[in-house]
């Protein structure tokens, strides 16, 4: 199934942006329609308080997260191409509450876009990882530093032959068939025959998808996000495609070791699934 419907996540902190423009590009280039989100977060007066509260202070706070949402938009369409189509879609939800409402709505598109996290837990590292783990869609996370326009000449699949990575090979397919040349990097000792490589037969079925297809055997050694991470530099990889890895605590997924390597450390678009 081809892109048709894309999900952004905006940035509102007031930073540079670099979700926006890639997904204004992606959306334009692939004929889909664009959809950005903003956040307002809503407080509630905590219960059995008593005496003057500044309700007209708590007000203000959420509508200037949705000013900061509209303003993230007029620029995003400032920059895009006239031919894009795009609506802005305000969630407005208690804190508790934004991570649930945020993941809701990424099941209804094909893709969610979201930009690299700045600092570990913070407001949209907890949003990438609801959408993540809890939409059941592919996430697209974009690289603080990337300013390059959408490129997928070259793609990397980290396959370890999980489920995960299987589910995010399968979302990735529309985007790996523009690919002229695909690296399959999987983990393996120097002992293991070609024909035993977690990726040989996933190798296979790209070429036999008419794809050209290569099984690349990157050492045990160190960190295995930096190890990918340094074959993509070196491959010169346009994006990349993993599945994402974490475990439960307490009914909230938490990011695993590889998972958060590469989403802290990553230099290319990488796009993941669960």
């Amino acid at each position: 199934m081809a892109i048709r419907d894309i999900l952004l996540l905006l940035e509102t902190d007031g930073q540079t942006q670099v979700a926006a423009p890639y997904a204004a590009a992606l959306a334009d280039q692939l004929g889909a329609h664009l959809t950005a989100t903003g956040i307002a977060f809503e407080i509630l007066v905590p219960s059995g308080f008593a005496g003057d509260y500044p309700y007209e202070v708590l007000a203000a706070v959420t509508e200037q997260s949705r000013l900061r949402a509209e303003q993230a938009y007029d620029r995003l369409r400032a920059a895009a191409p006239e031919s894009l189509r795009s609506e802005l879609v305000q969630i407005d939800a208690l804190p508790g509450q934004a991570r649930d409402d945020f993941a809701r709505l990424a099941r209804h598109f094909d893709l969610t876009i979201i930009g690299q996290g700045r600092e570990p837990n913070s407001d949209d590292e907890l949003m990438a990882e609801a959408a993540l783990f809890d939409s059941g869609r592919p996430v697209l996370f974009i690289p603080r530093i990337h300013t390059k326009a959408p490129r997928f000449e070259r793609a990397l699949v980290a396959w370890d032959g999980s489920r995960a990575a299987a589910r995010a090979l399968a979302d990735a397919m529309p985007l790996l068939v523009k690919a002229s040349t695909i690296d399959v990097v999987t983990i393996a000792g120097p002992r293991t025959s070609y024909k035993e490589l977690p990726g040989f037969n996933i190798t296979r079925h790209l070429s036999r998808h008419g794809l050209n297809a290569e099984l690349k055997r990157l050492p045990i050694s160190g960190d295995i996000g930096e190890t990918i991470l340094s074959f993509a530099a070196d491959a010169g990889s346009d994006f990349m495609v993993m599945g994402g890895y974490g475990h439960s605590r307490l009914r909230e997924f938490v990011l695993g070791g590889t998972t958060r390597t590469i989403l802290s450390s990553m230099t290319l678009p990488v796009l993941l699934s669960h």
